[in-house]
């Protein structure tokens, strides 16, 4: 049956399955703090030969770290970001390895039979290139949009934007990514970031879609400290460059979201990769400015997570509102969500209008990071730092009076993103 206020699917990234909560539930009293309003936890990864002999002994690791839905709340596109590696494989090395997209089907998700079984995926994709991050599903519904975050073996490397038909299941093109003109670094880094080899390949992680201009695509840039933006048209085209221009901002960002009409796009700039420096900021992106390739896209950058402006908070990730009037940012550094009033931010004032402090059961570092809103008023934030399985949780953050109404545990280890539907 559906729940009144939707579900969310949860990533889990070091458990090899997705949680399935019912937001109505989680929000009952007696379900705070415990696991009580997760229906199922589905398998998210296949199962692989560890032996050699040909035969499946073992789940894939896989990484579940972020999710899409399609518009008819039908399925999910999981991105497995080490794919079908094995367990040993992405525990010796979690970066480089062949990217892999499961197809959930969210009806079967949510039935309690398919708990801890691969009863809910539809299918697998391979998307052919290594390290996939942040996904998208364009506006018309037909192709979803999926990072290479990196090259094979290495942190670095990740150049392209691989379009996937929702259709077929089928990688139908190729888009590339600009590198950094001029960079010295041969080819990827054989190091792990932060490292002064990082910066030629641009790393995409976050990705969003705005319906304006005919599709514009907003590609965070991890490796750079700079959005891309694509016109959807031309990239689908095979047009080798898509690039309308790229927008600046404090330092590599990670999480990235569009506003609901599309006119806006909010970045967390998480860290550098070529350097130890951790970021502070969200940036406010005006998107026909960004579409006109102006250097003034980028019309506000609202300091979050601490007073101290030499404090480092690590912004993870952001969401509008359902009103776009607001934007909820997660900071991992300093355990924090923040609020953010966008005309505030847009006019210059101080726009973080107001500041969280989550708690966690156990008393253990909050470390909040993905964002999703449910129920047009929830904003459902992941937290949790790597504690085995199951130890992630998702706080509700009720927008309309500023609180942390409930928490749900149980949700992965080290959970990334999350969607609503």
């Amino acid at each position: 049956m559906p729940s009144a206020l939707g579900h969310l699917i949860v990533s889990g990234r070091w458990d090899d399955n997705v949680a399935i909560v019912d937001v109505a539930a989680a929000l009952r009293p007696e379900n705070d703090g415990t696991p009580n309003a997760v229906l199922s936890r589905p398998r998210a990864t296949p199962d692989v030969d560890t032996d050699g002999d040909g035969k499946p002994d073992a789940k894939a690791s896989g990484q579940p770290v972020s999710i899409a839905v399609d518009a008819q709340s039908r399925f999910a596109y999981v991105v497995n970001h080490s794919g079908a590696a094995t367990p040993a494989g992405a525990a010796g090395y979690q970066h480089g390895h062949p990217g892999l997209v499961g197809v959930v089907d969210l009806k079967a998700a949510r039935d309690k039979a398919n708990d801890g079984t691969l009863g809910a995926i539809a299918e697998f994709v391979p998307t052919g290139r290594t390290g996939p991050v942040g996904c998208a599903i364009t506006p018309d519904g037909r192709t979803l949009l999926v990072n290479c975050g990196e090259a094979e073996g290495s942190e670095d490397g990740g150049d392209e934007v691989t379009a996937i038909d929702v259709a077929t299941r089928k990688v139908v093109r190729r888009i590339p990514l600009a590198e950094m003109p001029g960079h010295p670094a041969p080819g990827p880094s054989k190091h792990d970031s932060p490292h002064p080899s990082f910066g030629r390949y641009p790393n995409p992680t976050g990705l969003g879609i705005s319906a304006l201009k005919g599709g514009l695509v907003f590609v965070a840039n991890g490796g750079f400290s700079d959005v891309s933006v694509l016109s959807l048209e031309a990239a689908m085209a095979g047009d080798k460059h898509p690039e309308i221009g790229r927008v600046e901002i404090e330092t590599g960002p990670f999480g990235l979201a569009v506003s609901p009409d599309g006119r806006m796009v909010a970045v967390a700039a998480r860290e550098s990769m070529s350097h130890a420096y951790e970021g502070r900021t969200v940036s406010i992106i005006d998107v026909e400015r960004a579409a006109a390739g102006g250097k003034d896209a980028e019309v506000a950058r609202v300091r979050v997570g601490s007073d101290d402006p030499n404090e480092a908070t690590r912004p993870f990730a952001v969401a509008f509102a359902p009103d776009g009037k607001r934007v909820v940012a997660s900071c991992f550094r300093s355990n924090t969500i923040s609020l953010i009033d966008v005309a505030d931010a847009v006019a210059g004032r101080p726009a973080e209008i107001q500041r969280l402090y989550p708690r966690t059961p156990t008393g253990a570092l909050a470390r909040p990071r993905g964002i999703a809103i449910a129920g047009a008023r929830y904003a459902c934030v992941i937290g949790g730092a790597k504690a085995g399985p199951g130890s992630s949780l998702v706080w509700f953050l009720d927008l309309e009076s500023g609180k942390i109404v409930s928490c749900t545990t149980g949700v992965g280890n080290e959970s990334y993103m999350l969607a609503a539907f």
